[in-house]
């Protein structure tokens, strides 16, 4: 579903957990983003095939294709391979996250997040920088 458009940045978010998929729409829609979503990894995939967003912004454990498996997908895709990817997670980093990020341009929060550590993190992955580690829910950038 995609909200109306506002003009702003790009976002794709990528969330199987359809409460925190609608609340993270919802935020980043009043917050100026033009936003479309998926469920999981296919369905992001189907998503980028046809838009391609400023920043992709996804969940790491999802059903069919997993957050870290699409990280790997977009970034062997010549379209998408520097688009900015901010992983949403609420595991311990681990080796399988430490090679997604050496893929480049991918940052991780920490679930809980609040919106300001989120904002950061978006402003950050558009300008192309890592993000600021500030407290709890901070991106974490490698």
């Amino acid at each position: 579903m995609e909200m109306p458009s506002t003009g702003g940045p790009r976002v794709l978010i990528v969330e199987d957990d359809t409460s925190l998929l609608r609340l993270l729409e919802l935020r980043l829609s009043v917050d100026g983003y033009t936003t479309r979503t998926a469920a999981d990894g296919v369905a992001a995939l189907h998503e980028l095939a046809s838009w391609l967003p400023d920043v992709v912004l996804t969940d790491v454990m999802m059903p069919r294709l997993s957050g870290l498996s699409l990280c790997r997908a977009i970034r062997r895709d010549q379209r998408t391979a520097t688009v900015p990817i901010i992983l949403l997670t609420a595991r311990c980093f681990d080796n399988d996250m430490q090679e997604v990020v050496d893929l480049g341009g991918v940052t991780f929060m920490n679930k809980p997040f609040d919106a300001e550590s989120l904002n950061a993190a978006l402003l950050a992955a558009l300008a192309g920088r890592p993000a600021p580690a500030t407290g709890m829910g901070a991106p974490h950038a490698a």
